[in-house]
């Protein structure tokens, strides 16, 4: 599908890039970058405000002399359609160029019902809530791009699923061009926890400051999943299946069955379905009181119910969760050996509900870790795993229109 930048200029977007990345914010940075003259700069600064993709920022700080004149990127010149498609639910948004969401809901929707329904469900409601956004806004806003991600290893040549473990039908399924045909506009693709690591890494202070870029990101719900960010950049491996440590093996028990098909896996330990389903169990057999009359009165039984189960000092929920955070922290050190990041983000209920889980994670990956990977170690929970998500898919599409645009 055609890209609404494809008629703006190359240099023009080169420029425009550099300020959007807070690679370069001034005129002088800027012709230090692209090896331009300031006259050059000048005149391209101008035309990417015409074109509605610079407004001027004030001033840095100045060395001596007059303060140089910054520039920022026009997040709000745009819309960005953003799904994040989980095991059983949409989490849909219509958002501005940074990921801001100005319109956002979640349908209830299980992946089970395969590609097409699904793509065309988030397809119907993406149109929907852009179109009320428009409706409502002061001034024309033009849809740049659809971000999706998906809970699986996406092939980044194609944006297609590659054997995805929980996603039964979709393999290798044109995610791609089954949006681009029915929305007309761009998509980008990627896997969820990816995404979500991009969105956190935009909370963190200006790249420019020499902030910690070397980042593993583990979503730990219904399965579990890493995302790994090495020197700024997201690493997704060769066929896009870099950080799917859910199913690798952590017990030699042959009676742990993953949903995988597999035995041993570490969600068959410490994904959230494993819980639930043991949880389910201990309300049954009257072992747990708390999740007994949860399941009572709703019919079902969530993490979240386990997390208030721990805050409450439900024996069993304790359990569940020290189990869970017991065989990701071994996992960590293991992940944090080999990588040696500078931050670990713990995104999911039970680590951003339970401090517990947390406490434990830690002292396992400083048991058990090298101890120069831990000296400068962060270990914390996510403050939205969701809003990671929705910010890091709208990045995603935006970083995927310059790139194109700008690529020789």
């Amino acid at each position: 599908m055609p890209s609404p930048l494809s008629a703006i200029d190359r240099d023009v977007l080169t420029v425009a890039n550099l300020v959007r990345t807070s690679r370069a914010l001034t005129r002088q940075e800027l012709a230090s970058r692209t090896g331009m003259s300031r006259n050059t700069i000048s005149t391209l600064i101008a035309s990417a405000i015409e074109t509605g993709l610079l407004v001027p920022d004030g001033s840095a700080p100045s060395t001596g002399g007059r303060a140089p004149q910054t520039w920022r990127f026009h997040h709000e010149a745009g819309l960005i359609m953003v799904a994040g498609v989980h095991s059983s639910a949409l989490h849909l948004a219509v958002t501005d160029l940074a990921g801001h969401a100005l319109c956002q809901r979640m349908v209830d929707w299980p992946i089970m019902r395969g590609p097409e329904e699904t793509l065309d469900e988030v397809a119907r409601q993406m149109r929907e809530m852009a179109e009320n956004v428009q409706a409502s806004s002061s001034r024309p806003l033009e849809v740049w791009g659809a971000g999706v991600s998906l809970p699986g290893p996406i092939d980044q040549s194609t944006g297609r699923p590659t054997a995805p473990p929980i996603m039964p039908g979709w393999d290798r399924f044109d995610v791609r061009g089954h949006l681009d045909n029915r929305l007309g506009v761009p998509v980008a693709v990627d896997n969820d926890v990816n995404t979500m690591l991009l969105g956190y890494a935009t909370t963190l202070p200006d790249q420019r400051l020499r902030c910690p870029r070397d980042i593993l990101y583990l979503q730990i719900g219904t399965g579990i999943g890493a995302g790994i960010m090495s020197a700024g950049h997201v690493h997704r491996g060769a066929d896009g299946a870099a950080g799917d440590i859910g199913h690798v093996r952590v017990t030699d028990a042959d009676s742990v069955v993953c949903r995988c098909g597999r035995t041993g896996c570490l969600e068959a330990v410490a994904g959230g379905w494993s819980l639930l389903r043991d949880a389910r169990r201990a309300a049954a057999e009257g072992l747990s009181p708390h999740l007994a009359t949860r399941l009572e009165d709703t019919g079902t039984l969530t993490l979240e119910d386990i997390v208030s189960g721990v805050l409450a000092g439900d024996t069993e929920c304790l359990t569940l969760m020290v189990r869970s955070a017991t065989a990701v922290g071994d996992a960590l050190a293991m992940l944090v050996s080999f990588f040696n990041p500078s931050q670990v983000i713990l995104a999911g209920a039970l680590p951003q509900g339970c401090p517990m889980f947390l406490d434990v994670a830690r002292r396992i990956v400083s048991e058990r870790a090298l101890i120069l990977a831990t000296a400068g170690l962060q270990v914390t929970a996510a403050a939205s795993g969701p809003e990671d998500e929705r910010r890091g898919a709208a990045l995603l599409t935006v970083n995927a229109l310059f790139n194109a645009a700008t690529r020789d």
